[in-house]
This record gives structure tokens, C-alpha cells and sequence, in this order.
């Protein structure tokens, strides 16, 4: 496997050596985004740049797309933007195929606008997709791609990497702050706050760019043509297209989950103006999605359609119109959850959430990439409460199938259970909960892992991310401590119950919103 650390541009002989140097000190982004997949050096035979946007989809606030257009420029070589969609990635369904492509029809559309060369690929039983990146791959001088930690993306970009000649480098636009920039994982969001805080001023500056126009591209546009077969289906065909796929799963769309950067913005907007102040006080209360002041952005995150930099600079613009003071931040205390950031403790608590408590999971992924985290991944204190209490009684034990159509005893449990599998996503507390009672109602806790990551991963829009795993492990104790008295089941690791939810909240808002949505689902789906 690939180190995940920032390595020199180009291969070493004198001459790629120089080349790097003079290349390395044209790019304006931070170098500290940027790892080599491989050792080859730059094709100078290559006819353009490659640009391979797998996660960050989009054409506005991309690191990636601004490494490659540097490249471009200095190089005197076309950009050429590669985005495709393979049939056969784990948890695929129509729900997720349909958001996806949505934002793809969108990234056509802005491509065009822009005059960058844009190629679009969706594999489907008339055009496979084996063999064809290669092919782009072979007029390349170098390939760009996202350097996204999770889910398949991390082998098959080195699958990518091992079989060309060129170079092919990965870029880090996940966050505000690069991680190779900490040394290692942390072990709870109180760590890594502090961590965040004190790297903060050095990187709010540099943001990646958020107002290409079309004469940035007039000259890296030589009109080279894609090799296969372009994505040419429109939004008013994409429910007959979409009918034709065999999906692994049957999982519908919810309606109003609609995939792309214009809905994207359209929510941020809706949040800053509408939620935001709301937002510490009432997020945890289990309510509707439009009840509840939270953002809604996180499937949206997952798929790059927007990104971290420009929800938080929106969030930043809204709270304070006279400007951000860069020099009295850097006086703030590190680790100050309610201060730092801003003088709004509602936009602090939000930026947490954004910053913090979702970096916390790809700090974890960019340090051991892979797939997928299991309960291997679980401090040393959890693993001996597991052995101490692993044999404990249950007094309910569900199957797989029992969770999946939400026939438990717990009325506030199935709620949940059917919002997330109605609308593919669910309310933070309530996920909480969910996840909790999952691992004491299951005859081990490897089966309660594979139950919660089966459900999180083939219904959730923002599912097969970092965040769902370590949201899933947080459950059992991930970034958490030891609490008492110990429980059954579940020993020292933190206990929720839905008898204390329901004291704690007004639950029938939630239970009505819940029972609304099963009398509608024939509205519900397109």
C-alpha cells in the first residue's frame, strides 16, 4: 500500500529532479495537499493533463482542479476532466446511482459553460468500464485524482497508479487543514480540537479557488476527443435510464434528496439564514428534517458536491459581516469549542460538527486507508470490556432482517430505523440511539457491526465515508471513555436508552413526522 505522506513532484533522475523543483514552485497550492501514487515520471509526450474527479465533484472549490490547471498551464498541456461512475460498487442502488448523476448531468452542464474539456463515463450492459481509464491514461503526461481515505476509492486508485506510465499524484481537499500536517490519529475530539485550532490561521488563507471563468480554460481546451462513449443522458431521462440497471440493492430514491451542487447550495442557504442561530439549542431534539436546525449537508459533503471551505466561510460571512479578524483568532484558545471560531456560539457548535468531529474520521482513515474500520479498530479498554461481558444474556436478540424492516419491541428504535430507510438519512441523536440498541439486542457484538455497517452503508445517502464507521465504532466506544456502572452488554461503554430519550425530548413531533412518511410513501418516491 501507498504511504499516505507528501512526497517530492516527479521521479529522481537530474533532469525530472529540476523539473519538479521549477514545477513544485509554480503551484500555489499548498504541496502539503499533494502524495505521489507513483515513482514515473511526467509523460512530456502526453497531450494533456488528467484530471480524475472521483470524490471531488465538482467545479468550484477543488484542490484537485487547481493542482491540475497549474499543472496544465506550466506544462502548456490540456486539461482534461475525467468523471465516471462504475455499476458495481458495493451498496450500489438506485438511490445512490440516481444522486451521483444528478450532480454528474450538473458538472456537464457547468463544464460546458466554463469550455473545459469534461469527460463523462457511466458504466452500464451496453459500456463496460474495464480497461478504460487505462486507455485515457495513455496520452497523459500526469494524472490528478482526489485522495478520498474510505470505501474502494483508495485501491483502485493505486490499482490506477501501478498500471500507467506517468506520473499520477493524489490531492487532499477533504478539509480546511491538510492531514499529512498531523503526525497521527487522535483519539478524541478534544485532542484533535486543539490540534485543529492551532493549525487554523496558517491554512484559512489557503482556500482553493471559488471564481473560475471561462477564459481560465480558453487555453487548455485543444479540443481532444474522449475515447469512448460520453454521458449524454438528461435529467427528464433519468428515471427510464436508471430502470434498466440491476442493481445489488432495491433501495428508491427519496424525492426530496436531489443530487448535485445546486441543491447543495440551496441548503446552505437555507441553514445559514433560517437554522444556523437555532442550531446549539435545538439540533439534538428528534423533529423533522425541516424542524430541525441542522444543514442537511452531509451526503452532499460525502460526494464533494460542495465543500468544508465554502460551508464554513458562508457560515463565517453570516455571522460576521464586518469581516473575519484573523489576528485576534490567533489570540483564541485552542480547544475552546464555544469561542473560537467566531463570536457565535450556534456558528462555533456548527463548525465543530463540520470541522472537528467529521476530520476526526479521516484523520483515522488517512493514517490507516482502507475500505472499511471494523472493531479491530477499537482501543485496548473496549476490547477487555467486550471479553468480560461478551457472554451476558440479551433480553432481546433480533435478526439482520428483524432490524432491516424495524420489527423490534421499541416503537422510538423503529422510527428511526424507518426514516433512515425512507429517506436515507437519519437524525443525529437518533442515530445514537439506533446504533446503541443495535449492539445490545444482537447475539455478539461482530454481528451488531455488521448489522449497523449493512443498514448505514446501503440506505444512508452519506453512508461508505469515514464518518460512518467511526459513527458506527463511536457506538462501541470509539473516541469515547469508559463510563459507569457498568452495564449489561454493554459494560463500561456508554449506555442510551429510549426511556431517557423520550424524558429528555418531546418525541411524538418525531413519531408523527416518522408516521408521515409511511402514509406518503407513494409521494415520497419519484
Amino acid at each position: 500500500m501507498h504511504k499516505l505522506t507528501p512526497l517530492p513532484l516527479f521521479s529522481v533522475g537530474a533532469r525530472e529532479s529540476d523539473q519538479a523543483d521549477n514545477l513544485m514552485n509554480e503551484m500555489q497550492i499548498p504541496k502539503e495537499r499533494v502524495r505521489r501514487l507513483n515513482s514515473n515520471p511526467v509523460a512530456e509526450s502526453g497531450k494533456y493533463v488528467l484530471y480524475w474527479m472521483q470524490t471531488n465533484r465538482r467545479f468550484t472549490s477543488n484542490h484537485s482542479l487547481d493542482y491540475a490547471v497549474q499543472l496544465a498551464r506550466s506544462q502548456n498541456k490540456e486539461l482534461v476532466v475525467y468523471e465516471g461512475l462504475r455499476k458495481d460498487y458495493p451498496w450500489n442502488s438506485k438511490r445512490i446511482h440516481k444522486f451521483i448523476l444528478e450532480g454528474m448531468i450538473q458538472n456537464r452542464e457547468t463544464a460546458h459553460s466554463l469550455g473545459i474539456n469534461y469527460w463523462s463515463f457511466v458504466e452500464d450492459d451496453l459500456h463496460s468500464a474495464k480497461g478504460l481509464l487505462k486507455k485515457i491514461t495513455e496520452q497523459s503526461s500526469v494524472v490528478i485524482t482526489d485522495d478520498f481515505p474510505c470505501f474502494i476509492v483508495p485501491e483502485q486508485s493505486n490499482k490506477l497508479a501501478d498500471k500507467i506510465n506517468c506520473a499520477m499524484l493524489a490531492v487532499d481537499g477533504n478539509s480546511i487543514i491538510p492531514f499529512s500536517q498531523f503526525e497521527k490519529f487522535a483519539s478524541a475530539a478534544r485532542i484533535l480540537r486543539i490540534w485543529i485550532h492551532k493549525k487554523f490561521p496558517n491554512y484559512f488563507l489557503k482556500f482553493a479557488n471559488t471564481n473560475y471563468k471561462k477564459e481560465d480554460f480558453l487555453a487548455l481546451n485543444k479540443g481532444s476527443i474522449a475515447p469512448f462513449d460520453t454521458f449524454k443522458i438528461e435529467s427528464p431521462e433519468l428515471e427510464e435510464y436508471l430502470d434498466k440497471f440491476r442493481f445489488e440493492n432495491d433501495v428508491q430514491p427519496f424525492k426530496e434528496m436531489i443530487g448535485g451542487r445546486k441543491k447543495a447550495l440551496e441548503l446552505l442557504e437555507i441553514f445559514v439564514i433560517k437554522k444556523l442561530n437555532q442550531y446549539n439549542i435545538g439540533r439534538s431534539n428528534p423533529n423533522s428534517f425541516e424542524e430541525t436546525p441542522v444543514s442537511g449537508l452531509s451526503p452532499y459533503l460525502h460526494f464533494g458536491f460542495i465543500s468544508s471551505e465554502e460551508i464554513m466561510m458562508r457560515v463565517i460571512r453570516e455571522v460576521t459581516p464586518t469581516g473575519f479578524d484573523l489576528e485576534s483568532l490567533s489570540h483564541n484558545k485552542p480547544g475552546d469549542r464555544e469561542n473560537f471560531y467566531t463570536r457565535s456560539v450556534a456558528a462555533n457548535h456548527f463548525l465543530d460538527e463540520l470541522i472537528t468531529w467529521r476530520d476526526i474520521g479521516y484523520l483515522y482513515f488517512f493514517k490507516k486507508p482502507g475500505f472499511r474500520m471494523d472493531l479491530a479498530d477499537l482501543p485496548d479498554w473496549v476490547n477487555k470490556n467486550f471479553s468480560k461481558h461478551h457472554l451476558d444474556s440479551r433480553e432481546f436478540i433480533y435478526s439482520r432482517n428483524e432490524f432491516e424492516e424495524a420489527k423490534t419491541h421499541d416503537e422510538l428504535w423503529n422510527a428511526a430505523q424507518k426514516e433512515l430507510k425512507i429517506t436515507g438519512r437519519m437524525h443525529n441523536y437518533m442515530r445514537m440511539l439506533w446504533g446503541k440498541k443495535v449492539i445490545e439486542w444482537s447475539k455478539s457484538y461482530e454481528d451488531a457491526f455488521d448489522t449497523l455497517e449493512y443498514l448505514n452503508n446501503k440506505y444512508a445517502y452519506d453512508g461508505r465515508n469515514p464518518n460512518s464507521y467511526t459513527g458506527i465504532l463511536w457506538c462501541f466506544g470509539l473516541f469515547d471513555r469508559p463510563w459507569f456502572p457498568e452495564r449489561n452488554v454493554l459494560g463500561n461503554i456508554r449506555y442510551m436508552s429510549s426511556d431517557s430519550t423520550r424524558k429528555k425530548f418531546k418525541i411524538k413531533s418525531y413519531l408523527d413526522y416518522v408516521t408521515s412518511l409511511e402514509t406518503n410513501l407513494d409521494r415520497l418516491f419519484p
